[in-house]
């Protein structure tokens, strides 16, 4: 009975220990599995990623050859809205004046006798140029290949009517502000660059019916919004419109200055405008768009004759250059570059130079400012970023009206038929 007991004990724990291994079998038959299925996932992961960033290579080196080789008509162009205006400049941009030696362009192209130059923009060697012509069949807007710097060929032109007095590119759109009392601002379409179309325009609200409208003079775009100021009139020297619809722009804001804005410029909501009265800069609060508050004004010694003429801005730093007003005072100078501030209801501290002659067109950078002036053979000046050292000056041989910075080249408004000049850095 007994051996029959343990006989049927060995039994039981034969057939514990045989179910016992098979469980654990199972299990590093599904650890196995496990294993092999991650293995499985993580080779193909690799494969598909090296595949994925071989093709993204391929793709990135393609479209890096087609856009060295496009026509430049045909290159794609950014979402206008999320655009900027202004310049194109090199952010890392930097001059030494023993390593580099800057080639000037000055032949321009010629725009047409009784055709003078008011403003101009470039991007990637693209140049934008406005004129205002004593002859109203002549065109105001053309649109240049600069790309070889030392052959510039005219792409397109258009005449807009009456003239223009300043320019903002936005994506593949020309902002214009006009100088007419029939409309102040216009909008053309750039996409095919050979044949730039208008596709809308505005003019602005009359205080009374009898009242005429001014010359726009000045226009900044920024983010679905233009920013256009005018010469002094009855009316607000100073409005916002929305043209996040460029089909229809629509006023939003106005204010009044009293006086005429030569400049415009606007970071997140905080729009500076130089004036040509004492109050040479205005600082608004553009957070509302309906109603415009100004926080501050600066009116430095010399403001009585002076203009406030040019604004730049960078990394929080406001750039501001001015007129002489008509001979120079050196007590009374012209560019002041600020401190570093998010807050304008104070004024920040400010460096400042005397610059004979005028300051005319300004673009900032970490190392170095850079002037176009109306000084006698240093019409172009460079300067450390603190201005206590002027490192190199060129003779432009021009009064130039405007200047723009494209990547490491500077574009020149010469105000005359010649059009335009350019100097490479």
């Amino acid at each position: 009975m007994k051996s029959q007991i343990t006989l049927a004990n060995k039994r039981t724990l034969q057939k514990t220990n045989i179910n016992f291994i098979g469980k654990e079998d199972g299990f590093l038959t599904m650890e196995i599995l496990l294993a092999f299925s991650i293995f499985t996932l993580f080779a193909i992961s690799t494969f598909t990623l090296e595949s994925s960033i071989s093709h993204l290579r391929i793709w990135s080196l393609k479209e890096l050859d087609s856009i060295a080789n496009a026509d430049y008509a045909d290159s794609s162009l950014s979402d206008y809205r999320e655009s900027w205006g202004r310049n194109n400049c090199d952010i890392y941009l930097r001059f030494d004046n023993n390593s580099q030696s800057p080639v000037y362009f000055p032949e321009g192209i010629d725009i047409g006798g009784g055709n003078v130059s008011t403003d101009i923009e470039a991007r990637n060697g693209i140049v934008y140029l406005t004129a205002d012509a004593t002859i109203s069949a002549y065109a105001d807007l053309f649109i240049i290949n600069a790309i070889d710097t030392a052959h510039p060929t005219l792409v397109s032109s258009l005449n807009t009517g009456p003239g223009v007095s300043a320019i903002e590119i936005a994506g593949p759109y020309i902002f214009l502000a006009q100088s007419s009392s029939v409309n102040q601002l216009q909008i053309i379409d750039i996409h095919n660059r050979s044949s730039p179309q208008l596709i809308s325009q505005l003019k602005l609200p009359l205080p009374t019916p009898t009242t005429t409208a001014p010359f726009a003079t000045s226009i900044f775009y920024s983010k679905g919004f233009i920013y256009l100021g005018t010469v002094k009139w009855n009316g607000a020297e100073f409005t916002i419109i929305d043209v996040s619809n460029i089909y229809n722009p629509t006023v939003l804001g106005t204010f009044e200055t009293n006086t005429k804005i030569n400049d415009i410029y606007v970071n997140e909501n905080t729009a500076f405008l130089a004036s040509s009265d004492t109050q040479q800069i205005r600082i608004l609060d553009v957070t509302d768009k309906s109603n415009l508050v100004l926080i501050n004004s600066f009116s430095p010694s010399g403001s009585q004759t002076a203009e406030g003429k040019v604004l730049d801005y960078w990394h929080g730093g406001l750039g501001f250059g001015r007129s002489t007003g008509g001979f120079n005072i050196m007590a009374n100078h012209e560019v002041f570059v600020f401190a570093t501030s998010s807050d304008f209801s104070d004024i920040p501290s400010y460096i400042s130079k005397d610059i004979a002659g005028g300051i005319y067109g300004m673009t900032m950078r970490n190392d170095n400012v850079f002037l176009l002036t109306h000084s006698t053979d240093h019409e172009f000046q460079i300067w450390d970023s603190t201005l206590s050292a002027r490192i190199s000056d060129i003779s432009l041989g021009i009064q130039g009206k405007r200047m723009s910075c494209d990547l490491s080249n500077f574009y020149f408004a010469t105000g005359d038929s010649r059009g335009f000049m350019l100097l490479k850095l």
